[in-house]
């Protein structure tokens, strides 16, 4: 019996060696369209190296419409990034390999429409001609979404400048979300209609002192613009000449003393130091979410005040305090008559006190969702108490505290809620992490039990 399995092991060895794929390599005798289906599970470094392998094969394509070339999808997760990443003592061959898998992929890809192509690698205008192609490639493609990422590349290179003449060689705009991170992107004045078809934009740490306007100016059907780290010109405008647009997202720009907005957005964010901001003529912003760094004076008043005059129809806003860098929150505030959601962030300096926030709550007189995030920097040397006005607030429905424990009047803050919210349906307490250690176990649990009795007409939910 031995002898003769050893005998068709050894004619079965033969038979595929003869290249008798009957036998041999039925994988490979299934229908094409099958294969693809199987190529299209695989991560892009399997599916190169398996279409090199065969003959058979070598032109089929995975039905991908999503391409995306960063260190994982091409060298996979045991890969060595230190060698390949950019500033490793190999960094021009690490960056040689990546180039090269990108172009070995995409010689194989034979997909006739993209929805999103993705480049994350750090590289500059030295591999200009590697990017070009690829952008070439995504573009007969017929691509609605392009991203490039090259982040992290080293001081004293020269950024990549994206090649808007490229875009044209489409038969019509198919380039829908388009999203560039250390690029250097100056179309010329004639070129600015490539971006007719755009729907987002998103630019981080782009130089654009000089090309914003020339760039937003083809952005006719724009919905959604984030700038991120960029460099804005001295007096930034958004005006009515931008029809479509609705979110406006402006986070940790510099350069602008002036930004202006008089187009009626659904919602606007921003987060850096104070300068001079102003909504004229855009009243009915929904939503608006505000993080001044070093407001002082000047943001204490803009956040307290000259928002709620601004924007009287504001129906949604987050607010971060960064209560070391500003003058204590006033008692008597500008009223917010149509805010409805309230973000709160605050960040606490040691002599804050959290009985301050009812200031803010008495200006909101049709509140109905209160979230507020505690954020602590070290032990409270707080003195006294806060004087307040005692206030009822009968639309106020749901409040979620996180980062809560028994210092700045937390406690005395949320008892004060419990007692006049006259119609409050549920409050959700979200412990700051190791609270128990930090306070004692026996302190945390008279504390949690104070809370339900407390919260007796409520949903209490104390994590």
């Amino acid at each position: 019996m031995e002898r003769g399995m050893k005998t068709l092991n050894e004619e079965h060895d033969s038979r595929v060696q003869a290249g008798d794929t009957k036998t041999g390599d039925r994988v490979s005798e299934l229908p094409e369209d099958i294969l693809s289906f199987i190529l299209s599970l695989m991560s892009m470094r399997d599916a190169v190296q398996t279409r090199v392998l065969s003959r058979r094969w070598k032109n089929v394509s995975a039905p991908t419409s999503n391409l995306q070339f960063d260190l994982f999808t091409l060298f996979g997760i045991n890969c060595d990034r230190n060698s390949l990443s950019i500033g490793s003592d190999n960094q021009s061959d690490g960056k040689c390999r990546f180039i090269k898998a990108v172009d070995q992929f995409l010689h194989l890809c034979r997909s006739p429409k993209l929805y999103s192509f993705k480049v994350c690698y750090s590289l500059g205008n030295d591999s200009e001609c590697h990017i070009d192609r690829w952008i070439s490639f995504a573009v007969r493609g017929h691509t609605e979404k392009l991203v490039l990422d090259f982040s992290g590349l080293p001081k004293g290179c020269e950024l990549y400048n994206f090649p808007c003449n490229l875009l044209s060689h489409g038969k019509l705009p198919q380039l829908k979300h388009l999203c560039l991170q250390s690029c250097a992107l100056r179309p010329s004045p004639d070129s600015t209609n490539i971006f007719n078809s755009l729907k987002t934009l998103d630019l981080n740490m782009v130089p654009l002192e000089e090309d914003l306007n020339c760039i937003l100016s083809g952005c006719v059907t724009l919905e959604w613009l984030r700038l991120t780290n960029c460099k804005l010109p001295v007096s930034f405008f958004i005006c009515a000449q931008y029809l479509c647009l609705k979110s406006l997202i402006l986070d940790e720009c510099h350069g602008a003393k002036k930004i202006e907005i008089s187009r009626p957005l659904t919602a606007f964010e921003y987060i850096g130091g104070m300068t001079n901001l102003s909504f004229v003529g855009a009243p009915s912003i929904e939503k608006v979410k505000l993080m001044l760094m070093r407001a002082y004076a000047r943001g204490t008043d803009y956040m307290f005040h000259g928002l709620a005059k601004e924007l009287p129809s504001l129906q949604r806003l987050s607010l971060s305090l960064f209560t070391r860098d500003m003058m204590s929150i006033p008692e008597n505030m500008t009223k917010f008559y149509h805010l409805k959601e309230l973000d709160l962030i605050v960040i606490l300096s040691l002599d804050f006190d959290l009985l301050s926030v009812i200031s803010i709550l008495n200006a909101v007189p049709c509140l109905h969702t209160l979230n507020l995030a505690i954020r602590y920097s070290g032990p409270s040397s707080l003195q006294e108490k806060r004087r307040y006005t005692k206030q009822f607030y009968y639309d106020l429905k749901e409040v979620e505290i996180t980062g809560f424990r028994d210092e700045c009047n937390a406690l005395d803050l949320v008892l004060y809620v419990l007692d006049n919210a006259l119609r409050l349906e549920r409050m959700i307490i979200r412990w700051t992490h190791a609270a128990g250690m930090w306070m004692g176990e026996s302190r945390k649990k008279e504390v949690d039990d104070l809370l339900k009795e407390k919260a007796a007409h409520v949903e209490l939910i104390v994590l």
